[in-house]
């Protein structure tokens, strides 16, 4: 529950405390209004009791206690993530948004892979580490154990020996070798391919089922001061995640 009631908890007895808590998961709830006497009939207190409490302190009645706390709470409400995800995203689309939480939704069992080189391969670390902490099994460089994550059936058939599941690519370019090699294999087994790049026209963005296009308006070489692409992608990366853990809290 929030806890934007809390500037009133100081004047309240128990039972106001539970009244204003009510009012409180209401308006969470997205519930435009609450009359007095269902706060009153689920507290099990009295109307007049409600606007005794409004008045002691400073409100004219029930109704401007509502309103009060509606507002406190739209005040502190944190941005939703598509705000923030549009301000990251040069291409962003709400339904890319929820086509990734649905990957990590159906995938959360299975291996997941993400691959970069040079710098992206230090973001590539990042999300895997942080997928790994977040109760996702994960690997990064794919490439140096293909030994292990592909075998040979004959002389001409490549088959995995790893269920289909989700690899994210990172490229700044898009044009990586290493990174669509990686993504090729991938493909070819059946993986979705999310990918973050500078270019929509990449190789790499064409490749893959979601491309995120982050930094993309300042094409700036990798050896140039600043280069905001890979920190932007760690920061598109989180919103991300928090867009699925939210989706995953409220189903």
């Amino acid at each position: 529950m929030n806890g934007n009631y809390y500037f009133l908890t100081n004047q309240l007895s128990d039972d106001e405390t539970r009244v204003v808590t009510s009012i409180v998961n209401h308006i969470e709830n997205n519930e435009e209004r609450v009359g007095i006497a269902q706060i009153a009939e689920e507290n099990f207190v009295s109307t007049s009791f409600i606007i005794k409490m409004c008045k002691r302190l400073g409100f004219n009645g029930y109704s401007e206690l509502f309103y009060s706390l509606s507002r406190r709470i739209r005040e502190s409400a944190p941005r939703s993530e598509p705000g923030e995800l549009a301000s990251l995203i040069d291409n962003f689309d709400e339904a890319d948004v929820k086509k990734f939480c649905g990957y990590l939704r159906r995938y959360h069992e299975t291996k997941l892979f993400a691959v970069g080189a040079g710098f992206a391969d230090l973001v590539a670390d990042y999300i895997v580490q942080r997928l790994g902490v977040s109760g996702f099994m994960v690997f990064n460089r794919v490439h140096f154990y293909d030994y292990m994550l592909f075998r040979e059936k004959n002389a001409h058939i490549m088959q995995s020996n790893v269920e289909p599941s989700l690899i994210v690519a990172i490229s700044q370019s898009g044009e990586s070798e290493v990174v669509l090699n990686d993504v090729q294999r991938a493909r070819q087994n059946d993986f979705c391919v999310v990918s973050f790049t500078k270019r929509p026209d990449s190789t790499l963005a064409g490749m893959s089922d979601i491309a995120f296009v982050v930094d993309g308006s300042r094409q700036t070489l990798i050896s140039g001061v600043p280069n905001h692409f890979f920190g932007k992608v760690i920061l598109v990366f989180e919103e991300l995640l928090g867009a699925y853990f939210r989706e995953a809290a409220g189903s």
